[in-house]
């Protein structure tokens, strides 16, 4: 049976037909399509990843054709990152644990709760290979936008936090629900679950209460790694399975910053800073023998929250931007504007003028008119979207300064500056040293390398021993709370300009 595939890869469409169950990477390379699979196509690295029309992301060496579809490969950036990524990505032993012997083809689940996205990854703990990733909207987002609207939700809401709770497993739940009916086989086949996330995520699955971290001293309830019984914590899947909470350092540095640090091969260089610019933006500054941690109060303006025209990474986002114009998420028509775009266009802007080095903007700026938009209005950038990011970025930069100040190291000691995190995916680091988001003493060390707290995940579902580097990187580490250090607030004023950072 003949079936209709369409493949789109930077302006390039090809339209063939191919034979039912015909592998995805292996006609996508018979086309000379360029893609990224660094294990040859056996299933074992995850990179060769690809976003079906209706589907979303699917790994196409473990995908078979079986009805038409349209097939969007990643653009020149994306495939950079997943490069980056799998060179950079530590090796494990493949050692899953007692709980691959429950089933005969068990299967696991390494999960990245973020405030905004959740992130999911499907392997065989019969191999290690990995099967499938998903991406999707945290559902909480609508209690908040930020980690401390959900813990004011739980304070104020009589079973807010148990409401929030359900949520979460409803998601992880439905999940299974989808993988294992793709594949045909059974949620019990489901032994294992690996969960990594910020602390205030982890908290609320575990139906503790975060309230106290939204107070000085900002006090958790627990850090250290937690498991369940699949039973226990709600979960689906087989009832001697494992659902795994990963360690955290501290209330606003998670168990996300924790595995990405951990998932991050080093070996090649002794020092490097790593920062996952998201609604927290946590960082750390690594060193062999320390590490020092802290998370500065970005807020959510990268994510598309308090942003006039503002969204997440959704179909018709305006994704890049610059003076020959922008291009959307799917090729949608125009509908809003997402973080990568917006630090496009506020970089556009200084460069151009229209925003000054103290970030004034005269009036409105106009992005797309409505006429061209998937929306009857226009999409602009007003006087307080600037501000938002100037807020945002001043944070970041801030928190870098305070970490070189502390730890004594300077510019020219950093080997590599580590970009994660899903947001960072997608950023132009050019846009970014633009508007001094980044250091420019760094700019020729910077790497992007995706979603390290998700990549994290997987190698502690693949192996058991990562749970040793993961205790490293806890027992190396030394948080910096900002709120009480002398230096942030004159550093958080310096770096609101848009200008880039100098020594």
């Amino acid at each position: 049976m003949a079936i209709r595939l369409e493949i789109i890869s930077s302006g390039r469409k090809e339209i063939v037909t191919v034979e039912k169950g015909s592998n995805l990477l292996s006609v996508i390379r018979d086309l000379d399509f360029d893609i990224y699979a660094p294990c040859g196509g056996k299933g074992t690295c995850g990179k060769c990843r690809v976003i079906i029309d209706g589907i979303g992301t699917v790994i196409s060496c473990r995908y078979s054709v079986e009805k038409d579809i349209t097939v969007h490969l990643p653009d020149r950036r994306m495939s950079e990152v997943m490069t980056a990524q799998y060179r950079f990505t530590r090796s494990v032993p493949f050692m899953p644990g007692k709980t691959a012997g429950l089933c005969s083809s068990p299967l696991g689940l390494a999960v990245d709760i973020g405030t905004t996205t959740m992130v999911y990854y499907l392997i065989n703990l019969g191999n290690g290979s990995q099967i499938g990733v998903h991406s999707e909207l945290n559902s909480q987002v609508r209690f908040g936008a930020d980690v401390i609207s959900r813990i004011s939700y739980c304070i104020s809401k009589k079973n807010g936090l148990y409401e929030l709770q359900e949520i979460t497993k409803q998601s992880i739940n439905r999940q299974v629900e989808l993988y294992s009916g793709q594949l045909g086989v059974a949620p019990e086949c489901f032994t294992k679950i690996v969960i990594t996330g910020n602390t205030t995520m982890l908290h609320i699955l575990a139906g503790a209460d975060p309230g106290p971290m939204a107070f000085a001293p900002f006090t958790p309830v627990f850090t250290s790694h937690r498991v369940f019984n699949s039973r226990e914590i709600g979960i689906g899947i087989h009832s001697g399975g494992e659902v795994h909470l990963l360690p955290s350092v501290s209330a606003y540095v998670g168990a996300d910053i924790v595995t990405g640090i951990a998932s991050i091969d080093d070996k090649d260089f002794d020092t490097f800073l790593y920062v996952d610019i998201g609604t927290n933006g946590e960082m750390a500054l690594v060193t062999k023998e320390k590490i020092w941690c802290c998370a500065a109060a970005a807020g959510p303006a990268f994510e598309g929250a308090n942003i006039s025209c503002g969204s997440g990474a959704f179909d018709g986002a305006i994704s890049r931007y610059d003076r020959t114009g922008f291009s959307t998420i799917a090729d949608a028509r125009p509908v809003s504007i997402c973080g990568s775009g917006l630090i496009d266009i506020i970089a556009f802007m200084v460069e151009e003028g229209i925003v000054d080095e103290n970030g004034v903007l005269e009036q409105v700026f106009l992005v797309s008119p409505g006429k061209d938009n998937g929306i009857d209005e226009d999409i602009v950038i007003t006087p307080q979207d600037v501000r938002e990011v100037q807020l945002a970025k001043g944070a970041i930069a801030a928190g870098v300064s305070v970490l070189l100040k502390r730890s004594g190291i300077a510019f020219d000691q950093v080997d590599k500056f580590i970009i994660a995190g899903g947001f960072g995916n997608y950023l132009s680091i050019d846009s970014a040293l633009r508007i001094g988001l980044f250091p420019y003493e760094l700019k020729d060390k910077i790497i992007q390398v995706g979603n390290a707290a998700g990549n994290g995940a997987v190698l502690a579902l693949q192996s058991e021993s990562f749970m040793e580097t993961i205790e490293d990187v806890i027992r190396r580490s030394e948080y910096i709370e900002l709120s009480n250090d002398e230096d942030f607030p004159e550093e958080f004023a310096l770096n609101m300009g848009f200008t880039p950072l100098k020594s």
